[in-house]
């Protein structure tokens, strides 16, 4: 059995602000393994939460919970979560009979926000709770984690406009690894595929790419810098307008 050296020590985020920032690389490496070790005797959404860990450890570094919330977008990314805010001696019993839910389930645990297992609730529970706090008077954070999959429901974009138009202090955060259970649909997924398989696009791709070959001295190094514009147009500039537009400051992508 696997040696957990790190992860043994945190019983809370309070014991995960005390390590060292390069220590947290491996802390992930053996969430990961406990993570694989536990799920593939009791079963589960493993995918989305080993995809996730390095953002979990990120949010609990970072944030101050349980004063700060945290909430999961249908919960299938949430198992590291779990891990670290006191359930790890409990995980093997993860969605076993009296075990531990599956998903976030806040009579499981005050780090738990907000009850979940449909997709796309979300943001707009988390703008509710900033709606709150600002009526209450306290200065917490409200972060929502969601996924590309649930951010195509009707519900998330209801919370996405709402919370541009009420202007409140909310963070939230697109995990898009691609990994929703059904093939993602709608008009913002096939608008981004549009971008790039546009006439207007490609004909302007085409034309830049026989330029840069006449350039002898310098075509390689344009081209490659249009190559890397080229694939990051989607990922970049086209989120940043739409997110923008409905009263977001985008940040992104980020590599995690």
């Amino acid at each position: 059995m696997t040696e957990f050296e790190l992860l043994n020590r945190i019983d809370s985020p309070a014991d995960l602000k005390g390590l060292a920032i390069p220590d947290l690389a491996r802390l992930a490496q053996e969430l990961r393994e406990f993570m694989i070790q536990n799920v593939s005797e009791t079963g589960g959404h493993l995918a989305p939460s080993l995809g996730a860990v390095e953002l979990t450890l990120a949010l609990h570094y970072v944030f101050d919970t349980p004063k700060d919330k945290i909430v999961w977008d249908v919960g299938h990314q949430a198992y590291g979560h779990k891990i670290l805010t006191g359930r790890r001696d409990r995980f093997h019993t993860l969605r076993q009979y009296e075990g531990i839910s599956g998903f976030v389930k806040p009579d499981e645990s005050e780090y738990d926000t907000f009850g979940v297992g449909h997709a796309s609730t979300g943001i707009s529970a988390g703008l509710g709770m900033a709606c709150a706090r600002d009526h209450l008077g306290q200065d917490h954070k409200v972060v929502v984690v969601v996924g590309d999959g649930a951010l195509s429901c009707g519900l998330s974009f209801e919370g996405l406009n709402n919370a541009g138009a009420l202007g409140k202090d909310l963070i939230v955060i697109l995990n898009d690894n691609e990994m929703s259970i059904s093939k993602n649909v709608g008009a913002l997924s096939r608008y981004l595929t549009d971008v790039i398989t546009a006439p207007l696009y490609n004909r302007i791709k085409s034309d830049i790419w026989e330029l840069t070959g006449r350039m002898r001295r310098i075509g390689r190094r344009v081209r490659s810098a249009v190559s890397r514009l080229d694939q990051g147009l989607k990922a970049f500039v086209v989120p940043g307008i739409f997110f923008e537009r409905l009263g977001f400051r985008y940040i992104g992508p980020v590599d995690g």
